[in-house]
């Protein structure tokens, strides 16, 4: 089953352009901030904020990530409108982390080791209130499991603001012109960013999606639909390595794929599959 938290990065994301960034957090504060979150205003219950069963109506969920990005947060209210975008600055005054992010500025008080408030200037008292109180919910993940370069990131992951990279199916591919431009297919995207997990899964797109739950026939060919946790990646020998288990079966097996780069898609020997490199897989999702 797919995780709530997952869907919202695949599907609900808007992307924005990545502009320059100026982080001047110490390496510890990124390192207290990464991670995501979950908040409220601080005038309703925070009993259930990280509950996965019930969690309580209206909360926000934040994910912010640094050492693989550079500064990234993610960002949903529950809605059909959610964010993500690079961290334009980042620095701190009286105790107060200051972050960027396109024309918004997220201001946090840390409060221990698992709390923090989301704090606004208030003229009235003629200093900051505590607006949102936000519970770490899930730990960052050691991204030296993800152990590729910058241009490697950039080629493979679909959530780094950038060309954000999904991979269709060769056998379904228009054969010339854009080889992207089709609604009936499925893809394989990467999720390398984290900040919680690491993610290899292979999808039906939504046209595809809607036909099966229609009971429509559908005539290109389909492989079952999977998502993956990614356990380790490195290059080596001219392929990427990647160590796989399956996401939902705590018991089951780790895999090892080789992912072949080529000019403009991709091979996995193990799968007899190769896939046409695509870009702008948020605003596709």
């Amino acid at each position: 089953m797919r995780v709530a938290f997952f869907l919202w990065i695949a599907c609900l994301w808007s992307a924005h352009a990545a502009s320059a960034s100026t982080v001047e957090l110490s390496p510890e504060r990124q390192a207290w901030l990464e991670g995501v979150w979950s908040g409220l205003p601080t005038d309703v219950s925070a009993n259930k904020l990280c509950s996965r069963l019930s969690p309580p109506p209206g909360a926000i969920t934040l994910a912010i990530e640094f050492q693989k990005t550079g500064g990234v947060i993610f960002y949903s209210d529950g809605s059909q409108t959610a964010l993500r975008g690079m961290i334009s600055s980042a620095s701190e005054k009286n105790g107060v982390y200051n972050l960027t992010m396109n024309d918004e500025v997220f201001r946090f008080r840390p409060d221990g080791e698992r709390i923090m408030f989301r704090v606004r200037s208030s003229a009235s008292i003629g200093g900051d209130v505590d607006v949102m109180v936000f519970r770490r919910c899930e730990q960052p993940a050691d991204r030296s499991a993800i152990d590729i370069d910058a241009d490697a990131m950039k080629f493979l992951a679909s959530d780094l603001p950038g060309d954000e990279a999904f991979f269709i199916d060769e056998r379904i591919a228009p054969k010339s012109g854009d080889r992207c431009a089709v609604q009936e297919t499925q893809y394989l995207f990467f999720a390398l960013v984290g900040p919680s997990q690491f993610r290899l899964s292979r999808w039906n797109s939504f046209a595809v999606a809607d036909r099966l739950a229609s009971k429509k026939p559908v005539k290109i060919p389909l492989d079952p639909v999977s998502d993956w946790l990614i356990e380790s990646v490195h290059f080596e020998g001219g392929k990427y390595v990647v160590r796989l288990k399956d996401f939902d079966n705590s018991k089951a097996l780790p895999e090892i794929i080789h992912v072949e780069p080529r000019t403009g898609s991709i091979s996995i020997p193990q799968w007899k599959r190769t896939y046409v490199r695509c870009t702008g897989f948020q605003s596709r999702s």
